[in-house]
């Protein structure tokens, strides 16, 4: 009996994790890191002054796949056999070829909502997979529920509704996708506030197809006229070219509405009471889109070299904010180094849940 006791009371203290991911976010596109950034983000800038800021955090790859798999798995990509995006490109006239890598992430991986989920916590996947198909989802791979995560790796039908998503029922004409997935996020938050959760909320954006919200596209069009450039400036990256300055203004729109729809869950948090017992990672799959096999791709990186899918460091910086009720000196900068695969040991750590090492490091 008094072990049954000691058991319950350090479930009801178990705390609430959130982790945000967000698709393609560069490094600079946060003012936090980048204060000369083109985008406004006002509601993770207080998410950073809250918790403590990463500047050396880095993706597992530089592409989203492998490291969604090192996220789940706390392994590295090549131990997943992940190695590209799925299903990848895997080029034939190249002098050294792609590997047979897998298309799915195997259900013989442990991953971090099954461990979370055998010590009962209600877990939670909202948006973007991109780790199998059909029998290999996040209902297949620890999650409770599952809303919008299937083996595409952008949204089907844009990000408008309706979405062609067969995890994601269409909504009303006019809604963007951002801000459903918000919505699912913070309903799934208000129904599981009296037991232990784990929501993973994966955004879509800034993930192509780039296409604005129209709730902040005029003011970034102003913005944009208000720069007077003539010439957008690229540097040539191989056979490619990485664009060296921040002016798109879709894009910045939909930075914005991520920004936004950030600030929602935290409210709800805060709102709910759930901030003093809830951790929240945010962070990106890889480097912001810059660099491409033409010019004027959506973003720059700032003064790092190249973009997602290079492994440059603008291919594998990324923002990185943690924030929760243990935070000591708010506010505070870490240039301590972070890769993908440390989300698991320090996540599983922080409720007190044993695991195997793996490739992660505890922060």
């Amino acid at each position: 009996l008094i072990l049954f006791i000691i058991s319950s009371c350090t479930k009801e203290e178990s705390p609430n994790i959130v982790f945000i991911l967000v698709d393609d976010l560069g490094w600079a596109d946060v003012t936090c890191n980048y204060p000369e950034s083109f985008y406004d983000t006002p509601n993770i800038d207080q998410l950073a002054e809250n918790g403590v800021r990463f500047t050396q955090a880095y993706s597992a790859n530089p592409v989203c796949s492998p490291t969604r798999a090192a996220i789940m798995t706390g392994k590295h990509p090549n131990r997943v056999n992940i190695t590209d995006w799925i299903p990848g490109a895997d080029p034939k006239m190249r002098p050294l070829l792609g590997p047979q890598d897998s298309d799915k992430l195997a259900l013989e991986e442990v991953t971090i909502a099954e461990k979370l989920k055998e010590e009962g916590y209600k877990t939670g996947f909202i948006g973007k997979w991109h780790l199998g198909g059909e029998g290999f989802f996040p209902e297949d791979q620890g999650f409770d529920i599952n809303i919008g995560g299937h083996e595409k790796g952008s949204p089907p039908g844009g990000y408008y509704s309706p979405y062609n998503n067969p995890q994601l029922p269409d909504g009303p004409e006019g809604e963007y996708l951002t801000d459903r997935l918000t919505a699912e996020g913070i309903r799934f938050i208000t129904e599981n506030k009296n037991q232990p959760f784990f929501l993973f909320l994966a955004y879509y954006t800034v993930h192509t197809p780039i296409q604005a919200s129209k709730k902040h596209i005029e003011k970034y069009r102003q913005k944009r006229l208000d720069l007077a450039i003539e010439e957008v400036p690229h540097t040539k990256e191989g056979e490619g070219y990485t664009k060296l300055l921040q002016e798109n203004a879709d894009y910045a729109s939909m930075v914005a509405a991520m920004d936004e729809n950030v600030g929602r869950i935290m409210e709800t948090l805060q709102s709910r009471g759930l901030d003093k017992n809830t951790w929240v990672v945010f962070t990106s799959d890889n480097g912001g889109l810059s660099t491409l096999y033409r010019e004027n791709a959506p973003t720059s990186n700032g003064p790092l070299r190249a973009g997602k899918g290079w492994c440059y460091e603008g291919g594998i910086r990324v923002p990185l904010i943690v924030t929760g009720p243990e935070i000591t000196n708010p506010g505070r900068v870490s240039e301590q180094p972070v890769v993908s695969m440390d989300f698991f040991t320090t996540i599983l750590t922080l409720a007190g849940i044993p695991h195997k090492k793996n490739d992660g490091e505890n922060l």
